[in-house]
C-alpha cells in the first residue's frame, strides 16, 4: 500500500513539473488588435463597447437611460445612434466607427474604456 502512495505522489509531482515547464515554454498570448472600423452588420465586443459608450453619453447629458440595447449587434438602430453620437462629437456622421469616433468611445465608455481599447479602433 505504501508503495502505491509513493508512486502516486511521484506521478503527481512529475505531472505538476511538466505543466510548469510547459507554461514557461509556451508563447505569450498576443494582445488583441482592434479592427480598423466597426460598422453595420458587425457583432462582438467592439460593438458592445460602442453601444455602451453611446448609452453612457446619452445618460450623462440627458439624465435618462440610453436608447440602445447593448446586445453587441450593430443594426439599424445602432447605426442611427452612432451617427447622432458622431454629430455630438463633431465627427463626420457616417455611422462607421473608425479611429476618430473610437477615440470618443474609449473616453465615454467610463469604467470599460481600458477594456474596450482592445476591440475599438482609436488613436
Amino acid at each position: 500500500m505504501r508503495i502505491r502512495t509513493v508512486s502516486a505522489r511521484a506521478g503527481l509531482l512529475a505531472a505538476t513539473a511538466a505543466l510548469g515547464v510547459g507554461s514557461l515554454l509556451a508563447p505569450a498570448a498576443a494582445a488583441a488588435t482592434p479592427p480598423s472600423t466597426i460598422a453595420k452588420g458587425d457583432t462582438g465586443h467592439g460593438v458592445w463597447c460602442v453601444q455602451h459608450a453611446v448609452n453612457n453619453y446619452y445618460k450623462t447629458y440627458y439624465g435618462k437611460s440610453g436608447p440602445l440595447a447593448e446586445d453587441a449587434v450593430f443594426g439599424t438602430s445602432t447605426a442611427d445612434w452612432v451617427a447622432w453620437y458622431q454629430g455630438k462629437h463633431g465627427v463626420h456622421a457616417d455611422s462607421i466607427v473608425g479611429k476618430n469616433t473610437g477615440h470618443y468611445v474609449i473616453i465615454d465608455d467610463g469604467y470599460y474604456g481600458n477594456y474596450c481599447k482592445s476591440y475599438v479602433p482609436h488613436n
